[in-house]
């Protein structure tokens, strides 16, 4: 009569071992992301302990440089945040696709978009009405009416850009260098930037008429001088 042998489960496995199983898994699918159920079917060890060790299974997807596609319950702008900064890296409005193309370009798949706004357009506009009438008391110095922040002692906007802004200058200014014309919908190694046109340093606003696109190349050879 043969022996039984006991698989013991393993304890104070490292955070690098589990993600490092979790990369293994979604190469071994030919995949940029992997689900829970994929993974107790392929991978060394259980989901839920992945899932306990890192707060969440999304948690754990991005911290291994994979793509979250389920997600449940994201604020507004946590998703209007990621489309801007998928638009300023593809230099033009991104399309459904866009979002599922290449690791590392999206934060989230298009399928949170389509299934909080109904649909990828009705996603888009309701982006663009965010961006065009922001709510949030901090958006008020941004609106581009120089509206001056009450009990401080300089009178001034402050000097950081909010995203809103940035994303409003990017589309106004199609995404191209206001210099030199570059963009990344052109060359994917641009980079473009938010900048000052008459520097904050030497009393420039940071409003909408005072800000234009820049390439990060133009960006660092205006340095601080006023074009």
């Amino acid at each position: 009569m043969g022996k039984f042998e006991l698989t013991l489960n393993r304890k104070n496995i490292s955070k690098e071992e589990l993600l490092n199983d979790l990369k293994r898994v979604a190469h071994s699918t030919g995949k940029n992301t992997v689900t829970m159920v994929t993974y107790d079917q392929k991978g060394s060890f259980c989901s839920n302990a992945i899932r306990r060790r890192f707060g969440s299974w999304n948690t754990a997807l991005e911290t291994a440089g994979l793509k979250v596609v389920h997600t449940f319950n994201n604020p507004e702008e946590a998703l209007f945040l990621n489309l801007a900064d998928v638009w300023q890296r593809l230099g033009r409005q991104p399309v459904y696709r866009d979002l599922d193309k290449a690791v590392g370009r999206s934060k989230f798949s298009a399928k949170p978009y389509v299934k909080r706004f109904g649909s990828w357009n009705k996603a888009l506009e309701r982006f663009i009405a965010y961006i065009n009438n922001p709510s949030a008391d901090a958006s008020k110095i941004y609106n581009g009416e120089k509206t001056r922040l009450k009990n401080s002692r300089s009178k001034r906007t402050p000097r950081n850009i909010n995203w809103r802004l940035r994303v409003m200058v990017l589309i106004r200014d199609n995404c191209i260098c206001k210099i030199c014309g570059a963009s990344p919908a052109k060359d994917s190694s641009v980079v473009l930037h938010v900048d000052h046109i008459k520097p904050w340093s030497k009393g420039g606003e940071t409003c909408l008429e005072n800000l234009q696109t820049l390439c990060s190349v133009c960006n660092i050879g205006k340095s601080n001088e006023i074009l």
